[in-house]
């Protein structure tokens, strides 16, 4: 399952590792589509949720506004999840790629979310990919944020969790490279920054971050350009056979 927040690229990346795992590795891949707001998909969805429930049709129907239809389509759909398992059990490619609405907190911390998970565990063995966005990871304090709702994802879906970050062809490499590999450099960084309430924040969130997440190599891709794809899909082996040392 791809989550993270708006704009962090998961659809795209969905489609790129998609892809990639057909044309490099030569797998067989399912592709679900779980936005029920999405107005276009950059991959063939062999499985789309807008084919149950649709936000512009919530909105049109039942006269909701966009915010609203986003929730009732968020909750609606866990309604067809025994159905749309069954259909991603008959497939039975050699993986599945779901990729979760735009809006996370619809999804992760509502009940679609760890409802999805456990059906899809049920079915097989199920990690999340948290996708944050190389233009936010620049920011220490930033980044401490993404990562403590990595956290909260991965707490929430019940499932294991590994940051990625995305849009690396934006820049910001070394320095994200730096902070994600070592606590106390992003520790550092965050102190340096002299935001005040935020730094105290983001101080704190990285404490928490330290005691529950499981500790794991930077990984670090483009969808755009397909860099980082083969590192990502031998941390996604690791996670998924937990026989592999994800630092």
């Amino acid at each position: 399952m791809l989550t993270g927040l708006a704009g962090a690229g998961k659809s795209r990346l969905t489609a790129s590792l998609g892809r990639w795992l057909e044309q490099v590795q030569g797998f067989d891949v399912c592709y679900v589509n779980f936005d029920a707001g999405a107005e276009s998909l950059p991959y063939a969805a062999n499985l789309d949720i807008r084919d149950f429930v649709r936000v512009d049709r919530l909105m049109k129907e039942e006269r909701l506004g966009m915010n609203g239809a986003i929730v009732a389509a968020a909750e609606r759909s866990a309604d067809y999840l025994e159905e749309m398992v069954s259909v991603i059990s008959k497939r039975n490619a050699a993986f599945t790629l779901i990729d979760s609405p735009g809006q996370e907190e619809i999804f992760v911390f509502r009940n679609a979310g760890p409802r999805t998970a456990e059906a899809l565990q049920r079915h097989k063995p199920t990690i999340a990919l948290h996708i944050i966005d190389s233009p936010l990871a620049q920011s220490p304090s930033a980044l401490a944020t993404a990562l403590a709702l990595a956290t909260a994802s991965h707490l929430r879906l019940a499932v294991p969790t590994l940051s990625v970050v995305n849009k690396i062809d934006l820049g910001g490499v070394e320095v994200i490279a730096k902070m994600l590999s070592d606590s106390k450099v992003l520790r550092k960084m965050i102190e340096q920054e002299r935001a005040g309430a935020m730094t105290d924040m983001a101080l704190e969130l990285l404490d928490h971050i330290e005691r529950v997440m499981t500790a794991q190599r930077p990984l670090m891709v483009s969808a755009k350009t397909n860099e980082g794809l083969p590192e990502l899909y031998k941390a996604i082996n690791e996670a998924l056979c937990v026989c592999g040392d994800l630092t």
